[in-house]
C-alpha cells in the first residue's frame, strides 16, 4: 500500500508542477482554437473553458491558449492536526501528504479538492464535517468517518471513509434519487482514495453517478461501464 501511495502522489506532484492540476482551464481573452465551452466563472464577461483530456483541450494547450492556473501553497500541519482532531480519526496517508506537500485543495478531481478551512470564496473539509450533524438518519452511522473531498457540481460530492488507512470512496449524487427514499444518495464506490487519484492522473475517473438497478430496482453507484455508456 505504501508503495502504491508514493507511485501515486509522485504522479499527482508532477501534474500539480506542470500546472495542470484542474480539470477544467480557461482560454486566454480573445483567444479560442474551437471545441471549449463558454461559460461564465467569475462576475464579467463569458470565457472558454476547455475539459481535460478532450482533442480541444490538447490543442489550446499546444498553441498556449490555456490561462496559467496560480501556485498552490500547502495547508498548514495544524490545519490537519485540527481536521483529524474534528473528525476524530486520522486521514488516509495519501491524502494527508497531499494537503501538507502539495496544496491546501484546489487541484485534483471535480472542482478540485476542498481546502481544509472555510474560505471567504466557499466551503471546506471541516465545513463539510460540521455539517454531517444535519445529515438524514439513515447516513448518521456513518457521519465522522467520511470526509467530503470535492464536488462536481449539481449536488454531486465524492468523500473518502476514514475508517481505514486506504480510504474507500463514497460519492452523493441527489439528482436521480426518488422523493420519497432520499437516503440512496449516498453510496459507496468500488475504488480507494490512492485508486481514485491514480484514475485522476491517468484521465480515466469519472463523475460519479447514482443509478437504478434494472433487474433489482435497487439505487446505487453506477459500474465503470454504465458510466463509460453514458
Amino acid at each position: 500500500m505504501a508503495h502504491d501511495d508514493d507511485v501515486v502522489f509522485e504522479a499527482v506532484r508532477a501534474r500539480v508542477l506542470s500546472g495542470e492540476y484542474l480539470d477544467q482551464r480557461s482560454g486566454l481573452p480573445g483567444a479560442d482554437s474551437g471545441g471549449g465551452v463558454r461559460r461564465r466563472i467569475s462576475p464579467g464577461p463569458r470565457q472558454t473553458v476547455y475539459f481535460r483530456g478532450t482533442p480541444a483541450y490538447d490543442t489550446a494547450l499546444a498553441a498556449g491558449q490555456l490561462a496559467p492556473l496560480p501556485p498552490l501553497t500547502p495547508a498548514p500541519e495544524e490545519a490537519v492536526r485540527e481536521c483529524e482532531e474534528l473528525l476524530g480519526r486520522p486521514l488516509p496517508p495519501l491524502l494527508r501528504r497531499c494537503y501538507l506537500e502539495l496544496g491546501d485543495g484546489g487541484f485534483g478531481p471535480g472542482y478540485g479538492l476542498f481546502p481544509l478551512r472555510d474560505t471567504e470564496y466557499g466551503g471546506s473539509v471541516m465545513g463539510a464535517v460540521r455539517q454531517q450533524a444535519e445529515w438524514p438518519a439513515a447516513w448518521r452511522s456513518m457521519a465522522g468517518s467520511l470526509l467530503s473531498l470535492c464536488d462536481w457540481g449539481c449536488g454531486i460530492e465524492s468523500l473518502v471513509d476514514c475508517r481505514h488507512p486506504s480510504g474507500g470512496m463514497w460519492a452523493i449524487d441527489p439528482n436521480p434519487a426518488p422523493d420519497d427514499d432520499p437516503d440512496v444518495m449516498l453510496f459507496p464506490e468500488s475504488f480507494t482514495f490512492t485508486e481514485w487519484m491514480r484514475r485522476w492522473v491517468d484521465g480515466t475517473l469519472q463523475q460519479p453517478c447514482l443509478v437504478q438497478d434494472e433487474e433489482t430496482g435497487i439505487w446505487r453507484g453506477a459500474t465503470d461501464a454504465e458510466l463509460g455508456a453514458r
